[in-house]
């Protein structure tokens, strides 16, 4: 069906809709064709909001790359699968809809000018600390929105914020249970017990021939060889396109300029004394400032009188030492004044924090490379900048062409790459950094590559490193032979011989008066493992309390708790700061987890099949 789909695409009709498809992004954006067509085409409703097949899809996109940003090639590829991440991006969207009606009827509201501000702010759209609009715009794009639909988002983030913000604002911690805290964090129990050894009693367990046989036949679900498959795939780089690009003079020599501007440039090592105006008329501080250069000038030591005279708490104690300066860093009357003064003079200036006396100590002159001995690093620069720029201006291409081909042949000769090929893999992903890609392994086993047998969607490794991929050949799950699983049956059924025998003697053990208990008294809570064990017990009453536990190495621990001892109330006040806040943020989280519930029980949410 693909192919005849593709056959037919040159056609007329065709490319009418193409044109109008065009035209429509470049008025509206991506938010008015798919309305053009989905206008209805709702996937549920939470108290007459409608939530749309766009906003899960953009949803869906969304959590998919931050699953991959934080966990990278450890993601499990299981959730990266379309249903998981539409469930969870439905999920998401009728929570905020049930938030964002919350808002409205509390009469929230978000301005442009703070939506604007959260935008200016954000890192992720930052280069060198400035707002990149390059950078907002890719990243808007790749989302599916148009600027004014994303803002609208940002706004409703915001909004919603504001409930959550004031649910947790309003939770408060009583003294009790910050001492109730600190009685649980010091409290020491006594114990008793006795360690047996999984690993010695693995050694000695003896399984037949037939025990294996009889677990492998009772079990071969437990032991099948994963779906795996083998794909072909070819990878464009950004320095494939080396060949392509071009820099010239005019172009090293802004890269130049714009360099020596960033560079780091003459530095002063000052000392200052502050004469604070909060908390004094400017009379006083006035006088005080008098009175210090009066002894300076009678010869006292600059770095004495800062000691005596400075309100900044940060450098008095230090002479007044403030370090190597550089423009830009500090408030401009003050650097004004610092950096027209020769080496040694003594000047003072007023800023908003009061007056200040300035003492030059050294003068550092940074020393900028020439455009000779830069020109190479420049032009490796803006080679690789432009590469990068020429494979993301390619994506298109290489989207279409990968389309419109079954194989990979067309690219590779297209873009002068090989088509190679990988080992087989599972959904749980491959060895090597391909395979073990979220975004290839969810491609790999995804309708387009494994059922229709045609070739993925471009893939982004990397800002420089793109990759398309076609199967090459499909695996089946399938339950191993007994010959090839005994190693693993044999595992399996030592281990759990060998645990039920040691639990045997632990139980025994309990009451045998040949048991040679070790003694711990006065435990602390998070010791060691076994005493973290013991904090997990009852309190004894009337005799000690005894329990078989597990270690996370496999071995045994039998425990007999035979007392515990109450801890204090006393802690210091950053122990108590701690606990405090910990106790808020619980509070909190608890607190904004049953409000959502509340309202969730109180809406009338229709959802629709996917």
């Amino acid at each position: 069906m693909l192919q005849d789909i593709r056959d037919k695409s040159q056609g007329i009709v065709v490319k009418i809709i193409v044109g109008f498809i065009v035209v429509t992004f470049a008025l509206f954006g991506v938010d008015a064709l798919v309305q053009s067509f989905n206008s209805n085409d709702k996937v549920a409703e939470v108290d007459g909001t409608d939530i749309t097949r766009t906003q899960m899809l953009q949803g869906a996109e969304t959590q998919r790359r931050q699953l991959i940003s934080m966990m990278g090639g450890n993601v499990n590829p299981a959730l990266l699968q379309e249903n998981v991440l539409q469930s969870r991006a439905i999920n998401e969207l009728i929570q905020r809809a049930l938030l964002s009606n919350q808002a409205t009827a509390l009469d929230l509201g978000v301005s442009d000018e703070q939506v604007n501000a959260y935008l200016l702010q954000a890192g992720q759209f930052q280069t060198d600390g400035k707002f990149d609009q390059t950078k907002y715009l890719s990243f808007i794009n790749s989302l599916g929105y148009t600027p004014l639909a994303f803002k609208n988002r940002i706004k409703e983030d915001i909004l919603i914020q504001q409930t959550r913000n004031a649910i947790a604002g309003s939770e408060f911690v009583l003294p009790y249970q910050v001492n109730s805290i600190a009685q649980l964090q010091t409290q020491e129990r006594s114990y008793d017990y006795v360690e047996f050894s999984l690993a010695d009693e693995a050694e000695n367990t003896n399984i037949s021939d037939a025990e294996l046989k009889a677990y492998y036949d009772a079990h071969q679900s437990d032991f099948k060889t994963p779906e795996e498959v083998k794909v072909d795939y070819v990878v464009i780089k950004s320095s494939d396109f080396n060949n392509k690009v071009k820099v010239t003079d005019a172009e090293l020599q802004d890269a130049y300029k714009a360099f020596t501007a960033g560079a780091a440039k003459e530095e002063r090592d000052a000392s200052h004394i502050l004469i604070d105006t909060s908390s004094r008329t400017e009379a006083e501080a006035k006088a005080r400032l008098a009175e210090v250069k009066a002894k300076l000038a009678a010869g006292a030591k600059f770095a004495d009188l800062a000691k005596q005279y400075s309100d900044d708490i940060g450098s008095k104690n230090s002479g007044g030492e403030l370090g190597y300066i550089a423009k830009g860093s500090m408030l401009k009357p003050f650097e004004d004044t610092l950096f027209s003064m020769k080496q040694g003079d003594v000047a003072s200036v007023e800023t908003k924090f009061g007056f200040h006396l300035i003492k030059l100590n050294a003068i550092s002159e940074a020393k900028v490379p020439s455009f000779a001995d830069k020109k190479a690093e420049l032009e490796k620069s803006l080679i690789a900048s432009k590469t990068r720029d020429a494979l993301l201006g390619a994506h298109e291409d290489i989207t279409d062409l990968a389309y419109a081909s079954d194989q990979l042949d067309a690219l590779a000769k297209e873009y002068g790459v090989k088509v190679q090929t990988s080992d087989y893999f599972s959904r749980q992903g491959g060895s090597d950094a391909l395979t073990s890609n979220p975004a290839v392994i969810n491609a790999a086993f995804g309708d387009t590559v494994l059922k229709d047998d045609q070739n993925s969607d471009l893939i982004e490794v990397n800002d420089d490193e793109v990759v398309v991929i076609h199967l090459k050949d499909h695996k089946e799950e399938a339950v191993q032979s007994f010959a090839d699983a005994k190693a693993a049956v044999t595992s399996k059924v030592v281990q759990e011989k060998a645990v039920a025998s040691l639990k045997a003697k632990a139980e025994a053990a309990k009451t045998a008066s040949s048991t040679k208990w070790k003694s711990v008294v006065s435990a602390k809570r998070g010791q060691d493992e076994v005493t973290s064990l013991v904090f997990t017990m009852p309190h004894p009453k009337d005799k000690p309390v005894v329990e078989v536990k597990t270690l996370t190495n496999g071995d045994l621990a039998l425990i007999r708790l035979n007392k515990v001892a109450a801890g204090s109330e006393e802690a210091t006040d950053s122990q108590k700061q701690a606990y405090e806040s910990y106790l808020n943020q619980t509070e909190a989280t608890m607190s904004t987890q049953a409000q959502q519930k509340l309202l969730e029980d109180n809406a009338d949410i229709e959802r629709t099949a996917l």
